[in-house]
């Protein structure tokens, strides 16, 4: 996605929604997602959880132009993160997801799918993991437990992300733990991390899943979260925050610098000669 005639700006505001997959039926969960998205206050981007229509495999077509109209009913200037969904292509199945706007859309995949709840008996390792543009500001994202990955936020941090997007559907009793890591990407990557979560559903295995969706700061020292409750959460991101951290925190440029070779001295010494 090549925004980059868009100017920079370095507060965004991001809209999650934290949706319950509640509905009797795919048409239902839509209908209500539009419903969320038609009455959306001013936002730069909003961010949908993992498998909000459900834990079925979507036609790629059909699902591609389900979120198409979804991302059609928002202002010009908005960017529509679909969440993921498992979706059924040319090259079998995928947990993929969109970044849109209006002509315009770039996909993602989770690049692990997950043995614990069986994903990896149907579900294909992913092949897109971009990088984007929208409004100056340079996003990634991984699906859900493609953040116990650290390469993958490492990945596109290193490509220049600001702002790493995780829509995901963890239980209550993980959300602690997704919280932690959560944090820790944020800070290990000097970059803002952004959780949406579903809730009012439940794993197969009865598990309940109960919102608590986040944003997680580049300082690793807080974040801001959801509630239980069903419905759009607005975060707003201030950006010169990552550039105060940085000069702080030379994380992503020591690694660039192991990366192209340099040697590094720690505390400006060289090494001794042999």
């Amino acid at each position: 996605m090549d925004n980059s005639a868009d100017p920079r700006t370095e507060q965004i505001r991001l809209a999650v929604v934290q949706f319950p997959r509640t509905a009797p039926d795919r048409a239902a969960h839509i209908h209500r997602m539009a419903d969320y998205l038609v009455n959306l206050e001013p936002a730069d981007i909003v961010l949908l959880p993992e498998d909000w229509l459900g834990p079925q495999v979507v036609p790629w077509p059909e699902y591609l132009g389900m979120v198409k109209i979804l991302a059609a009913g928002l202002p010009p200037a908005c960017l529509l993160v679909s969440g993921a969904q498992y979706v059924e292509t040319a090259d079998g199945v995928f947990s993929r997801g969109l970044f849109l706007l209006p002509g315009r859309e770039i996909p993602f995949d989770k690049q692990f799918p997950s043995q614990a709840v069986g994903e990896r008996g149907f579900v294909r390792p992913g092949r897109f993991l971009p990088v984007v543009e929208h409004r100056g500001v340079r996003l990634g994202a991984v699906v859900c437990v493609d953040l116990m990955y650290p390469e993958l936020t490492r990945r596109l941090a290193l490509q220049g992300a600001e702002v790493v997007l995780n829509p995901a559907n963890i239980p209550a009793d993980r959300l602690e733990l997704w919280r932690a890591l959560g944090l820790v990407r944020a800070a290990e990557n000097t970059v803002f991390l952004a959780c949406a979560n579903n809730t009012g559903t439940n794993y197969e295995d009865g598990r309940p899943v109960s919102g608590g969706s986040f944003v997680a700061r580049p300082n690793g020292c807080g974040f801001s979260a959801a509630g239980p409750c069903e419905g759009v959460y607005y975060f707003d991101i201030d950006l010169t925050e990552i550039k105060a951290v940085r000069r702080r925190w030379p994380y992503l440029a020591d690694v660039r610098g192991l990366r192209e070779g340099i040697q590094h001295c720690p505390g400006g010494k060289p090494p001794a000669s042999d």
